[in-house]
């Protein structure tokens, strides 16, 4: 289940005000003393976060599915997106996933099957106490806290703290699996969303050869339509200039390169452009979307190896 977007916090007795956490989504199938991972795309991701592996040691009786995001967090308890950032660029192949450096927890915030019985039809309210009572929160799994009424104020709250936003769910909805509606509406501080990395400019001279990790001035970003055609949205110049990564994210730039614009219609830049073929992805925060369809103000954030590229979809009607 999604949220849309709301224009602005608001009080309300009728909704359950949470943390947008910005980390991954993922149901969690605990069944038998065995645990599941499932992304919002429908793949096994247990294998990138073995230490959530003993989810199931920390929930009481069995056939239980949790609905929750991975977040990397600080000493104080917020979600610390750099850290998030160091554990996707792991490379997958490598067996030690140093999840010390870059420790993750499952933030459960919904409760869908509970004893091997759906309970999705039970409203927000009554699933909430099931949760509760299903989970000892200990180790890397934890209940979230939420606020009622107290919206605006809990909005403010998250801006000065840095956190991403607010989503307010009704007390009485139901969870629509795979569907986006306004049961829950999302507050957030800054929008932020994936979009494919298709170029970059480079301000030295084209050169033959690959850089080994040589710097990049900025990313040009695109997204699909439904028709598969990929259309510029904008360029990133920021964000990623005191990256430990950015020689990493440089690589993979590298090795994507081509001479055939990806766009369904090449943008003018007026620099040195290097394409890219479309199969790197990336978490931008922005402001808002210009009236011609262009990011506004947008910020590198990390790379999603996470997510699919055909899963970057422009917005069927851009709003600011």
């Amino acid at each position: 289940m999604l949220p849309e977007t709301a224009a602005e916090a608001f009080d309300s007795p009728a909704h359950y005000f949470e943390v947008l956490w910005g980390g991954v989504r993922a149901i969690a199938f605990i069944e038998q003393g065995s645990t599941r991972l499932i992304d919002r795309y429908g793949r096994e991701i247990l294998d990138c976060y073995p230490e959530l592996a003993t989810l199931a040691r920390h929930l009481h009786g069995s056939g239980h599915v949790l609905d929750g995001e991975i977040v990397a967090l600080d000493e104080s308890g917020r979600p610390q997106p750099s850290q998030l950032r160091k554990r996707l660029a792991l490379d997958d192949s490598d067996t030690g996933h140093d999840d010390e450096a870059a420790p993750v927890t499952f933030q459960a915030f919904d409760v869908l099957y509970r004893d091997g019985t759906s309970v999705m039809n039970e409203p927000l309210r009554t699933r909430k106490s099931m949760l509760r009572q299903t989970v000892r929160q200990e180790g890397a799994l934890v209940v979230p806290d939420y606020v009622e009424h107290e919206g605006v104020a809990f909005f403010e709250a998250a801006r000065q703290h840095g956190l991403a936003g607010l989503i307010g769910k009704k007390k009485e909805s139901r969870y629509r699996p795979g569907e986006r509606s306004g049961d829950w509406l999302a507050f957030p501080v800054y929008r932020k969303d994936n979009f494919i990395v298709a170029g970059f400019t480079y301000g030295g001279p084209i050169r033959r050869k690959p850089r080994a990790s040589g710097p990049f001035d900025s990313l040009l970003l695109g997204l699909f339509d439904r028709g598969e055609r990929l259309h510029y949205v904008g360029e990133v110049t920021g964000g990623f200039e005191d990256d430990p990564n950015k020689s990493t994210l440089a690589q993979a730039l590298d090795a994507r390169t081509t001479s055939e614009c990806p766009f369904a219609e090449p943008p003018a830049i007026g620099r040195l452009v290097f394409w890219c073929r479309p199969e790197l992805v990336a978490s931008v925060r922005y402001s808002q979307w210009t009236a011609d369809g262009r990011l506004r103000f947008p910020l590198f954030e990390m790379l999603r190896p996470d997510v699919p590229p055909r899963s970057c979809l422009l917005p069927r009607k851009p709003t600011a």
